[in-house]
């Protein structure tokens, strides 16, 4: 039995995908129900689907879950994606989740005797060291200088997991996920925002003329692959690592993507724009993040990204075809 928490959440839909369709039995835990249509569609993948409602910041909840299920191996995806608003309004409440949710999921693990711990966690917690670095992330060299509630918090968990993972003996890996989007994204009250590739993706199936800030490269992940990366942290036999950067290591910029999707919706308009009043289009991060490096993933896993920004889109625009309710 496989646990994802944060399972209604998109990354954790893309992991579900994955893991069924090679007939893993998979459990899906989170605090909001994830949509009807998407849970019909995995039921009938070969693996076996669990699902179940519960807040990860809520310890008692947690244990019997665990004591229920008993997994072998947790993901661990529970979060709170914050923007400036609401780290403003609702601080303690991010804190639960990411961080405080983070250690009753590892100390509910520990308890249970799971064999493989891993926690998602985000290139958010860079926050201004992140940007304009010269130079693709890595793991030991760059250090995280995080902003936003969400990048405090998350970097709070990552180094209590790898704290506690060394002093409990338990076997944890962390990855930081790049910028995510496409498959399964929607908007989930955990989530500000949904990213800027798909929300582009819709306005360009909708024939909507898009105006957004210009950015830049930015590290851009697909869903699919991003799973993938967790999928092989999952699998991975004895890793001389804990913590890996899952990004692609070949970042790009939205008007990329636009041209991409204009070629299968040759209707759709698009423009960047340095009139923030005139943008209809919500770009997080705000400014382009530095790539991760993801020579330390490739080296220890073999792990390589299927999807550049044009087979993304070919992929992306195809699939929103059959599920018209996340377009």
């Amino acid at each position: 039995m496989i646990l994802v928490t944060g399972g209604s959440g998109f990354v954790g839909l893309n992991l579900a995908e994955q893991l069924l369709g090679r007939g893993d039995s998979v459990a899906l835990f989170s605090a909001t129900p994830a949509p009807a249509s998407a849970i019909a569609e995995l039921s009938r993948l070969p693996g076996k689907l669990s699902v179940l409602e519960g807040d990860v910041s809520d310890f008692a909840a947690v244990s019997k879950l665990f004591e229920k299920l008993k997994p072998q191996r947790v993901i661990h995806a529970a979060a709170i994606t914050a923007g400036a608003e609401r780290d403003a309004r609702e601080p303690r409440r991010i804190a639960q989740v990411n961080l405080l949710g983070t250690l009753n999921v590892l100390e509910a693990a520990r308890a249970s005797g799971v064999k493989r711990f891993v926690h998602a966690s985000t290139g958010a917690l860079f926050g201004a060291a992140g940007m304009n670095a010269g130079h693709p992330l890595d793991e030991e060299r760059d250090r995280p200088l995080p902003e936003s509630m969400y990048g405090i918090t998350k970097y709070a968990a990552e180094r209590a997991v790898l704290r506690l993972s060394a002093l409990w003996g338990m076997d944890c890996l962390v990855g930081r996920l790049a910028v995510v989007f496409g498959r399964w994204e929607y908007g989930t009250g955990v989530r500000d925002t949904v990213s800027a590739p798909t929300a582009l993706a819709r306005m360009a199936r909708a024939g909507r003329e898009a105006v957004f800030p210009r950015l830049g490269e930015t590290d851009y992940i697909y869903g699919p692959d991003v799973a993938s990366a967790l999928v092989a942290l999952l699998d991975a036999g004895a890793p001389p690592q804990r913590l890996y950067h899952l990004g692609t290591g070949a970042p790009w910029a939205l008007p990329q993507w636009c041209a991409a999707l204009a070629a299968r919706h040759p209707g759709f308009r698009w423009r960047e724009s340095t009139n923030a009043g005139e943008c209809n289009v919500s770009v997080l991060p705000s400014v382009a993040r530095t790539p991760f490096s993801n020579l330390r993933l490739a080296r220890d896993f073999g792990w390589k990204a299927r999807h550049d920004a044009a087979s993304a889109a070919a992929d992306f625009t195809a699939w929103l075809g059959g599920h018209h309710e996340f377009c």
